[in-house]
C-alpha cells in the first residue's frame, strides 16, 4: 500500500511545526523538508523532532556539496536522536547550473562524488568513525552523537545513480518523473528499493487559471538538464504537464497513478493560492484513498 508524505519549503519554524502536526493529524506518514532558500531543513527537522511526536521525518534533499561529511553526520544522528529514530536523511549531487552558476561550486564527476561522499558519511552514520582517502571526498576523523543510525535516500534520476542509491541506501527521492517514468524507467533499474516521489498539486475549481499561475512560478525547473530528461521519458510535451491540478477526485484518481506505477511513497507538494491550499489539506484530510 502507497505511503503519502507532506513535502514542505516553510519559511518559518512555528509553520513547520504547525504543517507537520496537521500532517500528522490526517494520517500523513511523513513530513519531509526541502533544502532550497528558505529556512535550513535540519535546523526545522530538529525542532518537528521535539515538538511533533509520531511523523516520520526527512529531508529531500540536502546537497552533498553543501557540507562535509563528518557535519552532516553530526547533524542526521542528532536529528535521529531528538526524533527516537524517526528520521531519514535524504541528500543529493544537486544540478550543475544551480551549484556553478548560483554558488559558485565546482561540478566535477558527480556519480564519484557521490560515491565517495557514501564512503565517508555511511561509516560516520554508523560506526561513528571512518578513514577513506578519495580525490572528491577524505576523511579521516569521528564523531561522539548516542542514538540510532539514520536511514540515507538519494535523489537519484540516471541509471547508475539509481543502481547506487539501491546498493548503498534505502532507495531515491525523484521529482518532475511521472508514473510512466516510475514504472518503465526507476523500478526496473533500483529493484525493491524505496521509491519516494514527490508531485506538485494544487486542488481548485480554475484548473486552467491555476495552470498557468504555477507555470510561471515554476518555470526554472524547466532550465534542469535532469529534469528535462525526465520529462523527455514521461512523453509529456512540457514538464508543467507533470503538475497535478483539479478538484479532490481528479487530484485523488492522478495521485493513484503513482501508487499504479509502482511508487512507495507520493510526497504532496500543496501549491496555489492560500484558498487552493486549504482546499489541498481538506482533501488530505477527507483522505486520498
Amino acid at each position: 500500500m502507497v505511503r503519502y508524505a507532506l513535502l514542505d519549503l516553510p519559511t518559518r519554524v512555528d509553520a513547520a511545526v504547525g504543517a507537520s502536526a496537521r500532517a500528522e493529524a490526517a494520517g500523513l506518514d511523513r513530513y519531509i523538508v526541502v533544502q532550497v532558500e528558505r529556512a535550513d531543513p535540519i535546523a526545522v527537522l530538529a525542532v518537528v523532532a521535539d515538538r511533533v511526536p509520531r511523523i516520520e521525518l526527512a529531508t529531500g534533499v540536502i546537497t552533498i556539496q553543501s557540507t562535509l561529511p563528518q557535519h552532516l553526520a553530526q547533524q542526521a544522528r542528532t536529528v535521529n536522536q531528538i526524533s527516537g529514530g524517526r528520521f531519514t536523511l535524504g541528500i543529493g549531487v544537486g544540478h550543475e547550473p544551480i551549484a556553478t552558476e548560483a554558488l559558485g561550486l565546482q561540478w566535477s564527476r558527480p556519480y564519484s562524488h557521490m560515491v565517495q561522499y557514501l564512503d565517508a558519511l555511511l561509516p560516520l552514520l554508523a560506526d561513528q568513525a571512518v578513514d577513506v582517502r578519495g580525490d572528491l571526498v577524505s576523511h579521516c576523523t569521528e564523531i561522539e552523537v548516542p542514538g540510532p543510525v539514520p536511514r540515507v535516500m538519494l535523489a537519484a534520476m540516471g541509471p547508475k545513480m539509481l543502481a547506487l542509491a539501491a546498493a548503498r541506501t534505502e532507495g531515491t527521492l525523484v521529482a518532475w518523473t511521472g508514473p510512466r517514468t516510475i514504472e518503465e524507467h526507476v523500478r526496473p533499474t533500483i529493484g525493491e528499493a524505496f521509491i519516494s516521489a514527490a508531485v506538485w498539486v494544487c486542488v481548485t475549481d480554475d484548473p486552467h487559471g491555476a495552470r498557468t499561475r504555477l507555470a510561471d512560478q515554476l518555470t526554472g525547473y524547466r532550465t534542469l538538464p535532469s529534469y528535462q530528461a525526465m520529462a523527455t521519458r514521461e512523453q509529456v510535451a512540457d514538464m508543467m504537464d507533470l503538475l497535478v491540478i483539479g478538484n479532490p477526485d481528479q487530484v485523488r484518481a492522478e495521485l493513484a497513478r503513482y501508487a499504479t506505477a509502482s511508487a512507495d511513497e507520493v510526497a504532496i507538494i500543496l501549491q496555489g493560492t492560500p484558498a487552493e491550499r486549504e482546499a489541498g489539506w481538506a482533501m488530505i484530510e477527507q483522505g486520498l484513498d
